[in-house]
This record gives C-alpha cells, structure tokens and sequence, in this order.
C-alpha cells in the first residue's frame, strides 16, 4: 500500500516520525509535511505566496507551507506514483467534536478525499500514561484494520483519537462528533494594539456515543465525517417554499 503522510506539527515533529517507523515495516511510506508548527491552521492554502520545498529524502518532502498546502502539492505535482490513502498525525493533542473545524491535522488529512480509500487523522489526547510510539502501534494496527475493511475504508474521513491509557489492547468505539461550548473570550495584552485567542470551550455534548465520551472512558474514538456540509433536511424545506 502506497501511503502519502502528513501533519500539523511539523515533519520533526515526534508524532509523524513515529508513525512513519510503524507503517514503514508493512507499506511504502511518502511524506509531505509543513516545517513547522500549523496547529489550528484549519483548510488554509498558501494562494498568495510560492512555496519552498525540501527533499530532504527519498520521498520525503519537507514544506513551508500549511498542511493543505503539503498534501494538495504532493498528490498534484511531487508524486508520480498513485497514492492509495492519505493520514495525517499523530497530532500532539486531541481533536474532538468543533475542534475539526480548525485542526491542520484535520485538514491536511481531507486534501486526499479524492482517493479511492478514505483519508485517517489521527490525535493523542496527550501523554501522561502513553508513550508516543506505543499510539504508532494503536495507529499502526487501526490503519491495517481499515484498509481491509470495505465498509469503513471509502466515502469518508475517519477522525481518530487516542486516550492517555497505557493498555496493550486497547477498546475501539465508533462515534459522532460531539460538542464544545463557547470558547474562553479573547483577550488584550498590556499593548492595546495585541490580543490573545482565548482556548477552546468546554464540552456541552458529551454523552454517551461521542468522541468526548469516548476518550473519557479511555476508549480509542473513531469518527466517520461527511465531506458535504449541505444540510440535506433544510435544503428539502427550502424547496417547498
């Protein structure tokens, strides 16, 4: 299996390097991931600026760029051969409920919904009890599983976050995204002129069958994510109107 990888983080980033190790035993492993830190940067595209680009080796592709930027030039332009799937983490944090909307590791991973087999994230919500190559073996073996499952592995961007649990085998769950709250207000500094994003609300929706839940339960959340953001049942209403 031909698999191109990617991130938020950064190529030297811990998380992408150690899942390159894990998947490199059983698949052939093309990277293509931003320079540096673009946590949150969402879907952005660097439209208004050309594109440094470091092959630093064989098939690995090192970009000053955003995540999208990173995966949109590797499948278009720097990869010859036919790409089979596209993941993108482990991001350094989790990404839950609302936090789609915003993660780079998010985005960088819905840029390869075009192929054939659907597009992974995957997040560790953080590393207290885990280490970040025991979440590369969760994520090795989940990425295998996937592949030879027909019916989660097309149509979809999968949506993966690993708990802070030190287990060997660890309990799978497959939910909907859940929900956060009003974020914390953004702020001034002591110069008038700056202000500081406030952090992410807290969970309002969390109940049993969220990613929220899920991860508080220490289970491994899967999370299956349209593509089409049209609200089908409004669209209907509309069209009686």
């Amino acid at each position: 299996m031909k698999i191109l990888l990617s991130n938020d983080d950064g190529y030297y980033a811990s998380g992408i390097q150690a899942l390159i190790d894990e998947l490199e035993k059983d698949h052939e492993i093309y990277v293509a991931a931003p320079s540096v830190n673009h946590s949150a940067g969402s879907s952005a595209l660097s439209v208004r600026k050309d594109i440094k680009i470091d092959n630093v080796k064989k098939n690995h592709y090192v970009i000053d760029g955003t995540p999208a930027d990173c995966v949109h030039i590797a499948l278009t332009c720097l990869i010859e051969e036919k790409i089979d799937i596209v993941i993108s983490g482990i991001n350094h944090g989790a990404n839950l409920g609302d936090d789609v909307i915003y993660s780079g590791t998010v985005a960088a991973a819905l840029e390869g919904r075009h192929l054939k087999m659907s597009p992974i994230a995957i997040s560790l919500v953080s590393q207290n009890n885990i280490s970040i190559n025991q979440a590369a073996k969760i994520s090795s073996k989940l990425i295998n599983d996937i592949i030879i499952n027909k019916v989660i592995s097309q149509n979809t961007l999968l949506n993966i976050n690993i708990p802070d649990s030190n287990t060997e085998e660890p309990v799978l769950e497959f939910t909907r995204l859940g929900k956060r709250g009003e974020p914390v207000p953004a702020s001034k500094n002591s110069d008038n002129n700056f202000y500081k994003i406030g952090a992410a609300g807290a969970p309002i929706d969390s109940v049993l069958g969220t990613d929220f839940f899920a991860i508080s339960q220490n289970r491994v959340s899967i999370s299956p994510i349209n593509y089409d953001l049209t609200n089908k049942e409004i669209l209907e209403k509309l069209k009686k109107i």
